[in-house]
């Protein structure tokens, strides 16, 4: 029982211990005790008030005595102090005045402080909270899915005409591991949500099944393996339906737009396939870094461990775990801990980033580093990330999920999962992807780009990695006009 709760953090841990090594062995070094200056020159005053000299061992065993409480902003750790120290008293016989001692620590205080990062507080926003914060109205909505998932969705109404109808409905779905609060990583003037509001569409934001926001049953806990038995396919077969009609109900409309990111491209698709009376009621899908094959993918880590993915999946699901790579807790201090506390902190992190989603540092601006932490891991399901794994080693395809040899004959009627056939999907669609891209590449696009039924246009921006449709500094040139351009009027 122990193990099966504490295995999900322990692979948290490993992971984010694994990816960030490849960037700075130091990372995880240990941190050490402050203490402000005031009570490091009064410790120091009091010890030696004759000679106005001390040595190295008095002066750390006064200084961590006193530190620790807490100091404020005028911290320095023990390691830098004294390694300061002992350089500037190396031509004086390992002694030295307090002053000289402290102007040099006040300037080493001043730069450190100057690494830290502004801290935004809506890094610990729930996605409503951070709409109010921007100045919009926000609605919550929830609907539930033919097998019983409680599904939250997040709303910023428009303004009612004249005639008392609705803007146009625009609705926008996140990737994996991920919940609405993604668009709002960037600031208001480069969040597409916040974009499409000014424009007076009516926005809807949607959040997979077992992320934070959607992690309720009519029948099971989160905490039963059975609310975890979900893939890519019931998420497109069952809540992206419910979703559109939903939404369709609501606002009285007979269409709507979608706009998804990654797999939030590959579940629209799963859906439209299944359900082929569904392509009427979507006027215009934007696809962004819009996930099909997965065969060409990249990433070295993933790829290193995608040929191990039946034999991890089946030891995750013998120690009990269904459910995983949910930061809350725990892995948010850590990540809090190690990505968002200073600017050196930010460039490691980036460049762990740029080792999955693809290089494009200049992208992204280092002070956007807490809440992109804070948008990384938000749970999903063991077989949602195996389902990755399976595409990547099946080729060239978009295909359901493999339950082995028998298990696919009992649910599909053949010994290999079903493909989906993306050439009966014929609502409108607009692709665009990125040349950078390490987990949504170029090769696999050019393959959805041969089975989809009505492409309307696909625009490649060569320097985009993965991350950037959602978090880069110039979305709005080289993307989001574009977008909005694409959609019918408001």
């Amino acid at each position: 029982m122990i193990l099966r709760r504490m295995f999900p953090l322990l692979c948290l841990v490993v992971l984010t211990t694994f990816v960030f090594s490849e960037c700075s062995a130091s990372l995880f070094k240990r941190r050490v005790q402050s203490v402000s200056a005031r009570n490091l020159f009064n410790s120091w005053r009091k010890k030696d008030a004759n000679t106005d000299r001390l040595s190295p061992g008095q002066l750390l065993k006064n200084w961590r005595s006193k530190s620790k409480g807490k100091g404020s902003v005028d911290k320095l750790s023990a390691g830098q102090l004294l390694n300061g120290w002992r350089r500037k008293a190396s031509s004086g016989g390992d002694t030295i005045s307090p002053g000289r001692l402290l102007q040099g620590w006040r300037r080493n205080v001043e730069v450190q402080e100057a690494n830290r990062l502004p801290q935004n507080v809506e890094t610990f926003f729930t996605t409503p909270d951070i709409i109010r914060n921007r100045g919009y109205p926000v609605e919550i909505h929830h609907v539930t899915s033919e097998d019983g998932y409680i599904l939250e969705l997040h709303r910023i109404p428009a303004i009612l005409s004249t005639d008392g109808t609705h803007g146009k409905a625009v609705f926008l779905q996140h990737g994996v591991l991920e919940a609405s609060s993604t668009w709002f990583v960037n600031p208001s003037n480069r969040s597409l949500p916040l974009l499409l509001a000014d424009k007076s569409y009516d926005v809807w934001l949607g959040n997979f099944r077992g992320n934070r926001y959607s992690r309720r049953h009519v029948k099971f806990d989160p905490r039963q393996t059975d609310f975890w038995r979900f893939s890519w396919d019931e998420i497109g077969t069952f809540d992206i339906p419910v979703v559109i009609n939903y939404i369709l109900s609501v606002t009285g409309l007979p269409t709507l737009s979608y706009i998804g990111h990654s797999l939030g491209c590959g579940v629209f698709f799963i859906a439209m396939a299944k359900h082929p009376e569904l392509n009427a009621k979507i006027d215009t899908m934007v696809a962004l870094a819009p996930l099909s094959s997965f065969a060409h993918f990249t990433t070295g880590i993933f790829r290193k461990l995608s040929p191990y993915g039946n034999a991890i999946e089946t030891f995750l699901r013998t120690v009990g775990t269904w459910g995983w790579l949910d930061s809350e807790g725990v892995g948010d201090i850590l990540l809090q801990r190690k990505c968002a506390q200073t600017y050196q902190q930010a460039k490691r992190c980036l460049k762990a980033l740029n080792i999955i989603m693809g290089s494009n540092p200049e992208n992204l601006q280092l002070e956007l580093m807490p809440l992109v932490k804070a948008n990384l891991l938000h749970g999903t399901s063991v077989p949602v990330i195996a389902q990755f794994a399976q595409n990547y080693l099946a080729g060239e395809t978009f295909q359901a999920y493999d339950f082995g040899r028998k298990g696919n004959v009992i649910r599909y009627g053949s010994i290999k999962p079903l493909a989906y056939a993306l050439k009966n999907i014929t609502a409108p669609v607009y692709i665009y992807s990125g040349g950078a891209d390490r987990l949504v590449t170029p090769q696999d696009v050019d393959w959805l780009l041969t089975q989809l039924g009505n492409i309307k246009r696909s625009v490649r921006i060569q320097t985009y990695n993965h991350g950037d449709f959602l978090w880069g500094t110039d979305v709005n040139e080289m993307l989001y006009n574009s977008v909005l351009a694409d959609l019918p009027p408001p």
